[in-house]
């Protein structure tokens, strides 16, 4: 399995004015998938690690190889991070969260 950069759930210019336009799509399109792009190219190295989502991947972490271990803990940890972060921004005056 290839892992994929997600969509963002909104554009770029969502958060605005707290967060920018374009610092969002520097922070998704380069930052976030770097981290994507780093653990496919770790994995290819070792094309027999079942991979699955990569929470477990990550929780089964003893079951990849020594060599792209550090790479797989890294940038597999850094897109999950990443694809939590993204769903849990919402607007100042949202009242998404209203009441927590």
């Amino acid at each position: 399995m290839t892992f994929k950069l997600p969509e963002l759930p909104y554009n770029f210019d969502h958060l605005e004015p707290v967060i920018d336009a374009k610092t969002m799509e520097i922070h998704h399109d380069k930052h976030h998938a770097a981290y994507v792009n780093n653990l496919n190219a770790a994995l290819e190295k070792h094309p027999e690690v079942e991979t699955g989502c990569v929470c477990k991947l990550l929780k089964n972490i003893e079951n990849v190889p020594a060599d792209i271990r550090q790479a797989v803990i890294n940038n597999g940890g850094g897109h999950h991070n990443h694809s939590l972060f993204w769903k849990s921004l919402t607007k100042p005056d949202s009242s998404e969260f209203g009441g927590l």
